[in-house]
């Protein structure tokens, strides 16, 4: 591809014996699709559709349009920290000469948290809503069981586009009302507000993204596209994925999933 288009970029990793450990690439269109829109960026590795099951890392963000846009990706050996800092140095010097994203959207990995703290020193490392209550689902399924009504209480004053104070404000009264202050979930979602609430999110700006769902579906389109599979060799994903790319920028089931909005419900 390098020999096509000499603004494709790639970057291998290889162990003691020479053999690819890890691999990223960005094509030509990715990095300009990069320069426009890589304010903000949600990074995912949920896929493995490869025959050596590696997974499939994933650097998505939004247009002008509210569409998907995929500024790079990756096939990596292992999600170790040490492996989240090589593949986000590749990125970085990839993208050189374009500034570091305003704001990185992740799940709660913390080989990912502690990679990007060294790598992205001046982005804002932000968690998606939808983990966080997926984290403490089966705490806050018994809670709805026991208390009438918290869900749909408990879901507005999260997703509610209110001021940090307003929010706590909501918070307390909630929490006090249900009796509920001391519950493990409660507390554990309470502590790291600052990284996934939507009120404190707003002087961030975030591209309308307050969760890596954008990641997961193209990751899931991935999957059911046909492209890949489960027998697809390293010599031939790279070529599959950019067939992937230009399929989804034409089709209209691409341009639906681009245009949805999520919230942490």
């Amino acid at each position: 591809m390098k020999a096509k288009n000499e603004y494709f970029y790639y970057e291998l990793q290889v162990d003691s014996e020479n053999v690819i450990k890890n691999m990223f690439w960005s094509h030509a269109s990715q990095r300009a699709e990069y320069r426009d829109f890589g304010d903000v960026v949600t990074f995912d590795t949920t896929c493995k559709t490869n025959m050596y099951s590696m997974p499939l890392a994933m650097f998505v963000g939004s247009n002008h349009q509210l569409q998907n846009v995929i500024f790079g990706q990756a096939l990596l050996q292992d999600e170790k920290a040490n492996t989240f800092e090589w593949l986000f140095g590749a990125f970085k010097n990839c993208m050189s000469g374009s500034r570091d994203p305003r704001c990185i959207l992740t799940d709660q990995d913390s080989s990912m948290a502690a990679a990007i703290k060294e790598v992205f020193r001046q982005t804002q490392h932000r968690l998606c809503c939808w983990h966080m209550l997926k984290k403490y689902q089966a705490e806050l399924k018994k809670l709805y069981k026991i208390h009438d009504g918290l869900k749909i209480k408990l879901l507005t004053v999260i997703n509610h586009p209110l001021t940090p104070i307003e929010f706590e404000s909501a918070w307390n009264e909630l929490v006090d009302d249900y009796d509920i202050r001391e519950d493990d979930a409660i507390q554990g979602l309470w502590e790291s507000r600052k990284l996934w609430v939507v009120a404190y999110l707003k002087p961030l700006y975030c591209g309308r993204m307050t969760s890596t769902q954008r990641s997961e579906s193209v990751n899931k389109m991935i999957k059911g596209s046909g492209f890949t599979g489960p027998l697809t060799c390293m010599s031939k994903f790279a070529r599959r994925m950019l067939n992937f790319i230009q399929h989804t920028n034409h089709s209209v089931a691409g341009n639906s999933i681009g245009l949805r909005l999520v919230t942490c419900g």
